[in-house]
């Protein structure tokens, strides 16, 4: 009798487990023949939105997702392009800042998402950024994971070269049509963005240097078209007025060659761009975590679950 016990003991905390980590995936359509992978993580609570990185799928927060739906609903966003959501185009226009970023914000509009908290990784960082920017009283705060980068953040030595190469290239664009008082206004904007420039291609021919050429099949792939669709949209972004957190790799994991000159000057950067990150956005907490890596939800879990949980209740302790 007592073994029966047992048995049934285990087959309910075996059942139990299994509900636990139950996930559910559907389709949102975001426009006409768009539509993105939303996985439901379960929970209840102020709603918790991740976004994956470039080349990610909502997938990939799968066992860091789940620490959160006690006090969260929490989903995630395959974006355009990736995964199972729809893929157009490999095109600038389907795939800018301002649109990717409506696509998210349609998404927490269709699943009645009020005020949720975003998390992002990587390149989600230009998502994060123009939510804040353009969207700010439909959100409670955006929490950066390793994605308070250039794309994301163009701080004052920002130095990365796709970032303010997009924009010089737009404004070149818009240079022909302009107005004279217009044109005057743009003239000035350039000149002083083409010094920046100056320092980006500085800063991409020493990151060339040592590097070996991709394989020539991997230039026409779909993968490096929707890559360059991206970067083309990127856009200047600096404060931007919502609770943020950002948790970032300073100095960052380093695996082969950490007496050389590249990761030297690897670990400046990151550590120049967390402190202007820090410094141009007082209110956001930035957490600096020495030698993890780029994934740093699977290589410090830990510590980043902490980071968060500790944010949101200092954040929404009155709730």
């Amino acid at each position: 009798m007592k073994l029966a016990w047992i048995l049934v003991a285990l087959l309910l905390c075996a059942s139990g487990a299994g509900q636990a980590k139950t996930t559910t995936s559907r389709m949102v359509e975001v426009e006409k023949s768009v539509s993105l992978e939303v996985l439901e993580w379960g929970g209840s609570g102020r709603p918790m939105v991740f976004l994956a990185g470039f080349g990610g799928t909502g997938h990939d927060f799968e066992g860091f997702a789940e620490k959160f739906t006690a006090d969260h609903r929490v989903v995630s966003i395959t974006r355009r392009g990736f995964g199972a959501s729809s893929h157009p185009p490999a095109i600038e226009e389907n795939y800018t800042p301002e649109r990717l970023a409506l696509d998210v914000m349609t998404v927490i509009r269709r699943l009645e998402l009020k005020r949720p908290i975003i998390v992002g990784h990587s390149i989600a960082g230009q998502e994060l950024s123009e939510i804040g920017t353009r969207y700010p009283q439909d959100i409670g705060a955006l929490i950066y994971l390793e994605a308070a980068e250039p794309q994301a953040f163009y701080g004052p030595r920002s130095r990365a070269v796709y970032p303010i190469a997009a924009e010089v290239r737009r404004d070149l664009a818009r240079l022909g049509t302009a107005q004279p008082s217009d044109g005057r206004t743009l003239v000035a904007k350039l000149r002083r963005d083409l010094l920046r420039l100056a320092g980006g291609l500085d800063w991409y021919e020493k990151a060339l240097e040592g590097a070996p050429d991709r394989p020539a099949e991997s230039q026409s792939s779909p993968q490096m078209a929707l890559q360059a669709a991206v970067m083309n949209g990127f856009r200047l972004y600096s404060k931007i007025d919502v609770p943020i957190l950002s948790v970032v790799a300073v100095p960052p994991r380093c695996d082969s060659d950490c007496d050389g000159e590249r990761y030297r000057r690897r670990v400046a950067e990151t550590a120049t761009q967390a402190d202007d990150f820090a410094r141009v956005n007082p209110h956001a907490q930035v957490v600096r975590l020495p030698k993890a890596g780029h994934f740093i939800w699977e290589t410090n879990a830990q510590e980043v679950e902490e980071a968060m949980k500790a944010f949101l209740a200092r954040l929404f302790k009155q709730d």
